[in-house]
């Protein structure tokens, strides 16, 4: 159900520990692993944005006019630009990327598109005005709520303050363009791309955005010092 910012994200945190709560108490346990098995989809956790002023939702269209507003359009033009930086945020594992594949319908690019599921942001105009919004389908199900929220709204509120002018929306499938601008498609670039954005590392405050990173590091450090049971079945009888 639709929240408040950080009520939203209270609501996610819950469900999860609940989740997982019960799952224990049968014997079973929960996991929000983004990618479980290779040839099956993976677990989402698209975000839905909508901003309000005086109970108005201010990214619905004029009634004489099918177009976005003009906030809103600037707060999609925030949330691609610093899109590569923010999936440090939004797909924070190892695990994270092994979803965001094409063919999926699970974003690998810098795109945007109206109702379009094949885009990293999906405008939707709602049969209300209270409705409409934006859905940012980059995050996945293992992303902590409250660091993914924020570095939306980081983004979408540099991209209102600087006035960001997205590109064009796209129509059709957009998972195979290769004339689009890739989004990390690791944990280690994902990562080059946080660092290399100072002004969302700014918006974030740069202590946090140092000790994140380095947890992400460190992350990376522990996946590289790893050898995996894939590793062994490939190499272990041919090198």
């Amino acid at each position: 159900a639709a929240a408040r910012g950080l009520q939203a994200a209270d609501n996610a945190a819950f469900v999860k520990f609940a989740m997982k709560e019960l799952a224990a108490s049968l014997g079973l346990t929960a996991s929000f692993l983004a990618k479980t098995e290779p040839l099956e989809e993976g677990s989402s956790g698209h975000i839905h944005l909508s901003l309000w002023r005086e109970r108005k939702n201010i990214f619905a269209p004029e009634e004489t006019c099918s177009e976005m507003p003009v906030t809103c359009m600037n707060t999609i033009g925030g949330i691609l630009k610093h899109l590569p930086a923010a999936s440090l945020l939004l797909n924070p594992t190892i695990n994270s990327y092994k979803r965001l594949v094409p063919g999926y319908f699970a974003p690998v690019n810098v795109s945007w598109g109206y109702e379009n599921r094949s885009t990293s942001v999906r405008a939707i105009r709602g049969t209300q005005p209270s409705r409409s919004r934006l859905e940012c389908r980059r995050p996945g199900a293992d992303a902590n709520p409250y660091l993914a929220l924020a570095a939306l709204l980081a983004s979408a509120l540099l991209g209102i303050q600087e006035r960001t002018e997205p590109p064009l929306p796209e129509i059709g499938d957009v998972s195979e363009r290769v004339d689009l601008p890739p989004l990390p498609n690791s944990l280690e670039s994902a990562l080059e791309a946080f660092r290399s954005d100072e002004s969302l590392r700014a918006a974030l405050g740069h202590e946090f955005s140092d000790y994140f990173a380095v947890s992400r590091e460190w992350e990376l450090k522990a996946w590289q010092r790893t050898v995996t049971d894939w590793e062994r079945e490939r190499y272990i009888r041919t090198v």
